[in-house]
């Protein structure tokens, strides 16, 4: 493995440049990954950085909630403080990490076609072109879903633009190897973004192995083998495809892919009532159709009690800082009966907070994996796509799906109440998962608050609905526009 130490060498950026640049005394990428291994190493590496603190593995699940309505502060710790009333520019900093991502992906979609096909690995069910396509798809997925996160922060949706500004980030498709390759371009469109993202996915559908393929696990060739859900499968990519046509407002595409998404894993149906809260308890999360897999490996020695999501909001190990709890609106958000509303414990020794125990650190020691996507957002998506078509009948159909496994009802409702039911059930659905302030963002609307915050409702006019360019980037590179008002 030595060989492919530049890899360790990804992980860097320049103090204050968007550009992922290896070290020039580490081996050449071209070197590294002239074998299917080195190129697997690349693909894990940009796996490691779905789960960083800055992504996956904290503020992605926390930001979209805290900065609306559905979190309320319970220690000052100095965290999400500023994000909690909405300060300027504080609420998210995706910009490094997620194109250190990118970067990645950019080197094994750049090198992969250079391995000798004879030389790679293969097995009675899957073939050595089936490994080298299988294993470009996954760098495309994970480039699309790192793309899709600086999107959603940093521009607005097509179609939901304020005073016609389009702009979405910095398109990067080819690897940067040193700070001479880093080149200075411009923003590109938010459209032009979301075509790359789809382009990107619809590829990946193309060559991503399924979930039948590659299990057994001895299928897979190489170590270590693909396990469901923690890599990329065909199910994956339609998933995530069909979340990127949600907030593009595709809604019949939205509902296809969706739809395709639960064809393809081997249980469609979400975890009933009474397995709800023990899902949440669960190394591998029953419904996860995509899930960052973390190892103490993966962790410093304090990583745990500072920054894991178990000790950001819970208290129920020792050293935990148990930051943000659930407001009282999220709270009232929740149906008479609704067994999600059990997941919230409201006691002395929680403070007198309703603490959420969706993430309780099942593996010990603070660690969990991080369900990302999940059959239930699924089913939601093909109801909202649906109703929002006027397609009432199959909206209800899919909604009462997750009703039904959630302790409530079928609804009858139609048009915009339905619709409106629809948005309340993603609440309460994906509650501490970092959906509710983008589901508000996507749809134009005005970001509501809880009344602890003291805040009042963001409007959707407001400049602080985009968050702000690292300003070092744009000291950088006066190419980049900086997002209005900052």
């Amino acid at each position: 493995m030595k060989k492919y130490i530049f890899l360790f060498f990804i992980g860097w950026l320049a103090s204050a440049c968007d550009l992922d640049t290896v070290d020039r005394s580490a081996l050449s990428p071209a070197a590294a990954l002239d074998n299917i291994n080195g190129v697997q190493s690349a693909v894990l590496s940009a796996y490691q950085r779905t789960h960083d603190f800055l992504f996956y593995g904290q503020q992605a699940n926390i930001h979209g909630d805290v900065l609306a309505d559905n979190m309320e502060l319970v220690n000052r710790t100095g965290r999400y403080e500023q994000e909690y009333v909405n300060g300027v520019g504080v609420f998210a900093n995706r910009w490094a990490g997620r194109y250190a991502a990118i970067n990645d992906c950019n080197y094994v979609i750049q090198f992969i076609d250079n391995i000798n096909i004879n030389t790679v690995p293969f097995t009675a069910a899957i073939t050595a072109q089936q490994v080298v396509n299988h294993l470009r798809a996954e760098a495309r997925f994970l480039r699309a879903l790192n793309y899709f996160e600086l999107a959603r922060v940093y521009s607005y949706e097509p179609g939901r633009e304020v005073n016609g500004f389009n702009l979405g980030v910095i398109i990067r498709t080819i690897p940067t190897e040193t700070v001479s390759d880093a080149d200075k371009r411009p923003r590109s469109t938010n459209l032009e973004v979301y075509q790359l993202m789809e382009s990107d996915l619809q590829a990946a559908i193309a060559d991503l192995l399924t979930v039948a393929q590659v299990t057994p696990a001895a299928n897979w060739p190489l170590t270590p083998s693909i396990a469901f859900p923690f890599r990329a499968t065909k199910a994956a990519a339609h998933a995530l495809l069909a979340r990127v046509y949600l907030y593009w407002g595709r809604w019949a595409d939205a509902d296809a892919q969706a739809t395709l998404a639960l064809s393809l894993v081997p249980t469609a149906a979400p975890v009933n009532a009474a397995g709800f809260v023990a899902a949440f308890n669960t190394a591998t999360h029953p419904e996860s159709i995509f899930e960052a897999e973390i190892r103490s490996t993966d962790w410093s020695g304090v990583d745990g009690p500072n920054n894991s999501m178990n000790s950001i909001t819970t208290n129920m190990l020792g050293g935990s800082q148990y930051v943000v709890a659930a407001s009282q609106e999220l709270i009232n958000a929740h149906e008479t009966n609704d067994v999600r509303r059990t997941i919230y414990t409201n006691t002395a020794a929680t403070l007198n907070r309703f603490q959420s125990r969706k993430w309780p650190g099942e593996k010990g020691n603070f660690l969990e994996n991080i369900p990302v996507i999940r059959r239930a957002e699924m089913y939601l998506i093909q109801a909202e796509a649906r109703a929002r078509q006027n397609q009432d009948a199959t909206a209800q159909t899919a909604v009462n799906t997750i009703r039904l496994n959630r302790g409530l009802p079928n609804t009858t409702l139609t048009g915009a109440a339905l619709i409106n039911l629809i948005l309340n059930e993603r609440r309460v659905e994906f509650a501490f998962e970092g959906h509710r302030w983008f589901d508000l963002k996507r749809l134009g609307r005005d970001i509501t608050k809880n009344a602890a915050s003291g805040a009042p409702t963001l409007p959707y006019t407001d400049f602080r609905i985009l968050q702000q360019i690292p300003p070092e980037q744009v000291i950088l590179n006066p190419q980049i526009q900086q997002n209005p008002g900052y």
